[in-house]
């Protein structure tokens, strides 16, 4: 599939390239002005309307379910299953875990979680790394088996991707999550921004750029039909098959990054679950993948 996708990018290119080429400048400009224009118009609505619509519509939506999934997460029960586990000789009682947990103002709930461990069952016994990997897991498997209930698959794997790659996030949630100072609302409304709002803002960026791009292409092709029949311009037929390449270069960028939206959106919809449609794969391509880890710049 990687070289699926690196063939297709370059049968793109040299195709669009080539045929407006082949069609000359007279004949492909206004369209590919329309290409160039509809992009950047698409990327520039794309990037404004997205963060409003998610503020409008879709936070409330995302707030109010990840309140649903707090008030169905156990964590003392998912913590103390997972120390009692590892078998350290000693077995740890969900309700003594939930004192431990809700003590925030001491440390970081880990770092509590490993000194009442090591007090109960020594700290001979408990080694503080592989301890600190176990509390992550458990954290991921936990608090996400419920969120990918009830939530979209790309925030669930924003979150667990997210807390993989840097623990503070985990340790951040459950501050907020044990905030007795604040409503369930409140608390919801803290977390959901921690992981779920910038996926759900990607994802509606890049629908609202299909969606655009679509409507402007077809208004340009609409234009150049009617402006390309009046139009004539008194050029060689070299220099004529030249700016028409030029042109082409143009529109095959504008179909490249739709490729590359396409693709994006394909993932994240998906979780990545599908065989050649993750980050993994996608890396290993040669060409791809540097469209594929610039998407922000292309939005």
């Amino acid at each position: 599939m990687a070289l699926i996708l690196d063939v297709l990018v370059v049968g793109i290119f040299i195709y669009v390239v080539y045929s407006n080429a082949k069609r000359g400048f007279g004949k492909v400009f206004v369209f590919g002005i329309g290409y160039l224009v509809a992009t950047l118009l698409a990327s520039a609505l794309a990037a404004l309307g997205a963060p409003a619509f998610y503020e409008g519509i879709a936070r409330d939506m995302n707030v109010s379910t990840v309140e649903s999934v707090n008030s169905h997460v156990d964590f003392p029960t998912i913590f103390a299953d997972a120390i009692n586990a590892q078998e350290y000789g000693q077995k740890i009682q969900p309700f003594q875990l939930k004192k431990v947990l809700a003590d925030y103002d001491n440390g970081e709930f880990d770092e509590r979680l490993y000194e009442y461990t090591i007090s109960v069952c020594g700290k001979d016994l408990v080694s503080k790394g592989s301890f600190m990997q176990v509390i992550q897991k458990a954290f991921v498997s936990g608090y996400g088996e419920v969120l990918r209930e009830r939530l979209p698959e790309y925030v669930y794997q924003s979150f667990a991707t997210h807390v993989d790659d840097n623990p503070q996030l985990m340790r951040d949630m459950v501050r907020e999550y044990y905030d007795y100072h604040n409503s369930d609302t409140e608390r919801a409304d803290k977390i959901e921004a921690l992981y779920s709002a910038e996926p759900t803002t990607e994802v509606i960026q890049i629908f609202i750029f299909l969606i655009l791009f679509s409507v402007f292409m077809v208004i340009a092709a609409i234009i150049a039909s009617i402006v390309q029949q009046k139009v004539f311009i008194n050029i060689n037929k070299a220099t004529d098959h030249f700016a028409g390449g030029v042109i082409g270069l143009l529109e095959a960028g504008s179909v490249l990054i739709l490729l590359t939206l396409t693709v994006r959106l394909i993932v994240m919809l998906s979780g990545g679950r599908f065989l050649f449609f993750n980050d993994a794969a996608l890396d290993n391509t040669f060409l791809f993948s540097f469209l594929y880890r610039n998407i922000r710049i292309l939005l």
